[in-house]
């Protein structure tokens, strides 16, 4: 019984040393070296005339307020890749529709190391929804940026 309470520590000792030298000398365990990114956020936050003017995910509910984010794709080098870009609301009543609309979807052909706008403006009255908006664009391969930004009623 004491001989095996003390070959169970070694025997341990050795089983650990073995793995990790068979992985030192490639046997076992091999791990994949982690991918590009075929897409990237460059930024995010509240824009006018199409540049950055504050990084936040805090969104006045105003007329004319744009917010969102800026990706481009690295992949395919010198092509166009498609990307789906989905628009996640609280819920909007289109009076088009005349129907509670939770999301929208479109595919873009975006030019590979362009940047590319995926915003939303408040045009109209009725798109102004306070809580969660959520901008996602998925690429190809199923790599995607997203941001979730909080519209809010800001106090008069």
């Amino acid at each position: 019984m004491k001989r095996l309470l003390v070959l169970l520590p070694l025997l341990c000792l050795l089983l650990a040393s073995c793995s990790s030298t068979m992985n030192f000398f490639g046997f076992g365990g091999k791990e994949d070296k982690p991918q590009e990114p075929t897409i990237v956020m460059v930024d995010y936050g509240i824009y006018q005339n199409g540049a950055l003017s504050l990084a936040t995910t805090s969104v006045p509910r105003q007329l004319g307020a744009t917010f969102g984010m800026r990706f481009k794709t690295l992949k395919p080098e010198g092509g166009v890749s498609k990307v789906k870009i989905i628009t996640t609301t609280p819920g909007i009543i289109d009076p088009a529709k005349n129907a509670v609309v939770f999301t929208t979807e479109s595919v873009e052909t975006i030019a590979t190391g362009k940047e590319y706008h995926c915003t939303f403006t408040f045009q109209k009255e009725w798109e102004m929804a306070s809580g969660d908006w959520t901008l996602t664009a998925i690429a190809e391969d199923g790599s995607q940026v997203k941001k979730t930004f909080q519209v809010f009623n800001p106090q008069p």
